[in-house]
């Protein structure tokens, strides 16, 4: 994707989260109040144009004692591209308020639904059923780590359902207290490890806090602690660290002191007990969180099924290699605000090729399912320089590796893509002004990138500007995603 200048066109899911401002109301109305917190409430919205409805927290301006807090927990889920991981899509900021449009997530939270099991049934979850839970909950937990963010708040009422089926995906909620390390820096300046980079503010919710966060001197693997809480609270149905108040709860968070001595444990495995005791440890002996989805109670409980061989389309990706550099840019726009039931089986399939469960698909993953792919394909056998191609042209953002997003656009079937509801609220999203055209300064403010002159933007949609006016409008915009002739 160079130019005549040899300047790259390179974007990801971050560019995708629309800047705004002038009034929100404009735009969406409140349908009902769905939580608050000590300084913002959490809506359901819908957009009175496109008529979609997303989650929105609204923060007060002036409640905001810490702007800088605000706006990394904004630039923390610009950053996230992972399915576990709650979507961020637009923030809105006038005079009195910030407005952050996310995906719904109707299932509710996994504190509501422990509750309203334990009051049903009288029991905590299954050991099925909570490694089920468990697995997407460290997913993400081990993507974040892996891109440098540590969460530090994580608790059952951060865990959301995205919807209310039996199998919903999970949702990590609420970065507002995350912290993003300068891993890379650090490395190569001090040549120490990520889990050598500490923190020092004491963050967090009583019972899921750790020691060390409480001593002012900790690094990640606090958010492995609070996952061990959680997953101690899903099988059993209470918390390990008990207290009449926060000093007696702190103290026994301390001395690590918790136990299974309670009825509940002695129907639950060894196997469970002892992920357990290795994530509620000190800091030094405590897995990381690839080896937690690596402990044989999670591979044994919520096992890799994997199956992509059959999956991947190959005519597809190559298509996808030779199509334009401005198709891509809003088929990956479209794949960053589907809806999770449209996509289930791509995640699935995100989810098989991720062979190390950083959250991301690497070339050598890649390769290791084409060559499978390869094992059992009599003819047409794609080659390694293919491979690369392919690679290359799905890793629009130029890191070397294939995020989500990235993924996702390379895998979307034509008709999906060109559903005419999402082609207009697409044309309209990047319209900003509504002239019915595409201009330059609206590709540029999209893409993020101030250096970009008119001759790169001129050949970044040469394939959609039929006309050659510097402008797309429905028209072209509309044939050009339909066509297959830029392929």
């Amino acid at each position: 994707m160079t130019s005549s200048s040899n300047y790259q066109i390179s974007y990801g899911k971050k560019n995708f989260v629309l800047k705004n401002s002038g009034k929100f109301n404009d735009k969406y109305h409140k349908i009902q109040e769905l939580g608050y917190g000590g300084f913002s409430k959490v809506y359901r919205v819908q957009n009175i144009k496109t008529k979609e409805v997303f989650a929105c927290k609204e923060i007060v301006k002036s409640h905001l004692s810490d702007p800088d807090k605000f706006s990394k927990e904004i630039n923390i889920l610009s950053k996230c591209d992972h399915p576990n991981i709650i979507k961020l899509y637009e923030v809105y900021e006038d005079s009195r308020y910030f407005d952050l449009i996310m995906e719904v997530c109707i299932g509710g939270s996994l504190l509501d639904k422990l509750i309203e099991k334990m009051d049903e049934e009288g029991k905590a979850y299954s050991e099925n059923e909570a490694a089920n839970i468990f697995k997407q909950i460290m997913l993400g937990i081990n993507y974040c780590h892996k891109q440098g963010i540590a969460h530090r708040d994580l608790k059952l009422e951060n865990i959301l359902f995205l919807s209310k089926n039996k199998n919903s995906t999970i949702k990590i909620i609420d970065f507002g207290l995350s912290h993003i390390t300068r891993k890379k820096l650090v490395q190569i300046i001090t040549g120490k490890n990520f889990d050598n980079f500490g923190m020092e503010s004491i963050v967090g919710t009583t019972h899921y806090i750790s020691p060390e966060v409480l001593q002012g001197k900790y690094n990640q693997k606090c958010d492995i602690w609070s996952a061990g809480v959680i997953l101690y609270a899903l099988l059993s149905g209470h918390f390990p660290f008990k207290g009449s108040n926060n000093k007696e709860i702190y103290n026994n968070i301390k001395k690590i002191n918790f136990d299974f001595n309670k009825e509940e444990w002695k129907l639950i495995s060894n196997e469970a007990k002892d992920l357990i005791k290795n994530m509620l440890c000190i800091e030094d002996k405590r897995f990381n969180a690839e080896q937690v989805l690596n402990h044989i109670w999670l591979t044994k409980m919520s096992p890799n099924l994997r199956n992509t061989k059959n999956k991947i389309n190959i005519t597809h990706l190559k298509n996808y290699k030779n199509s334009s550099n401005f198709k891509k840019f809003i088929i990956s726009y479209m794949a960053s605000r589907l809806d999770e039931s449209e996509i289930k089986n791509l995640k699935k399939n995100f989810y098989d090729l991720d062979i190390n469960k950083d959250g991301t698909i690497s070339l050598e993953e890649l390769k290791q399912s084409f060559l499978n792919i390869n094992k059992v394909r009599t003819n047409n056998k794609i080659s390694l320089k293919e491979i690369n191609d392919i690679f290359k042209s799905i890793d629009l953002d130029n890191s070397k590796r294939i995020e989500y997003t990235e993924f996702i656009s390379a895998m979307m079937e034509q008709n999906l893509y060109c559903e005419e509801e999402k082609l207009i609220n697409t044309f309209k999203l990047l319209d900003k002004d509504g002239s019915g055209k595409i201009s330059k300064d609206e590709i540029k403010k999209a893409l993020g990138d101030k250096k970009l002159r008119d001759i790169e933007i001129k050949n970044f949609i040469n394939k959609f500007d039929l006309d050659g006016n510097g402008e797309i409008d429905y028209y072209e915009f509309v044939s050009c995603m339909n066509s297959d002739k830029d392929y």
